[in-house]
């Protein structure tokens, strides 16, 4: 049997998390791949739609959102939704194994904490939306650069993306309401800001590999199927960015269990210290 991964024997370095982030994800790609490639499948309907109706994907512009119809936005809402709920259950399965724990979770469990999924997901929303209106609204009045305000825009939606991401694994692993779950990941997050910033530019280096090979094996395939004609070549191509968008995203899943587990661990440790 595989040795735990979490929880970790002592305070780790910034290289031992990312270690631990790619053995997990190692370990649970067999088993989780299934689960994942659904959950990515779901969060594509609005794009399926749309195949279906204009013959091609529609980019997501501001134009383009005003014009949706109420099917694209029930799908949207939909595949959002119970994208999640797979998401949760993979991030359980992923627990179990990185704590080699041999107990089988009950999806039922999972499907019964519906709503506060759905609560946390919106209570996620609004903090990212109230943090980047005022990022937004300097971008709208100063005349900058088009590179620079893209900078000002997704910057700060990025880093409330990531803070309140650290209360998934609060919400799923832990139990907690989703009002909670979104606080305790930005307490997290603000607390310990520097080690999540290195943490999240080597994720980041390692999602870039990972989408360079996915264009590599992209324009391989696609070259070795050029006889069978276009519509084999496009097919093979989208089952390719499909298998390598699950992949990411079990990834991340995984890092983002084995960051809470090891900044959770130190604000107790913290707490533990402050009170003694």
């Amino acid at each position: 049997m595989s040795p735990a991964i979490l929880p970790f024997n002592a305070p780790p370095a910034v290289r031992e998390v990312i270690e631990a982030s790619l053995r997990l994800f190692g370990r649970s790609v067999l088993p989780c791949l299934p689960l994942a490639t659904i959950g990515t499948l779901l969060g594509q309907l609005p794009s399926a739609y749309d195949v279906a109706v204009h013959g091609k994907p529609v980019p997501l512009t501001a134009a383009s959102l005003a014009a949706k119809d109420g099917t694209w936005w029930a799908l949207y809402a939909l595949g959002t939704v119970v994208s999640l709920v797979v998401w949760a259950l993979v991030l359980q399965k992923q627990q179990r194994i990185a704590t080699g724990s041999a107990a089988a979770g009950l999806p039922g469990a999972t499907f019964a904490r519906f709503p506060a999924i759905v609560g946390y997901f919106v209570a996620s929303f609004v903090v990212v939306l109230l943090v980047s209106m005022p990022f937004g609204m300097i971008a709208a009045l100063l005349a900058l650069p088009p590179v620079s305000r893209a900078t000002v825009i997704l910057l700060p939606i990025l880093a409330a993306s990531a803070a309140v991401s650290l209360g998934w694994p609060a919400l799923i692993v832990d139990g907690r309401r989703p009002i909670d779950a979104v606080a305790t990941g930005l307490r997290l997050a603000i607390r310990h800001w520097r080690r999540l910033v290195l943490v999240v530019v080597a994720i980041l280096a390692t999602l870039i590999v990972m989408v360079v090979l996915a264009g590599f094996a992209i324009g391989l395939i696609a070259g070795l199927a050029s006889p069978a004609g276009a519509a084999v070549q496009g097919s093979l191509s989208q089952a390719i960015v499909l298998l390598f968008a699950a992949l990411a995203v079990l990834y991340l899943s995984a890092f983002l269990l084995v960051v809470f587990d090891d900044l959770r661990a130190r604000a107790q440790a913290s707490s533990a210290s402050n009170v003694a």
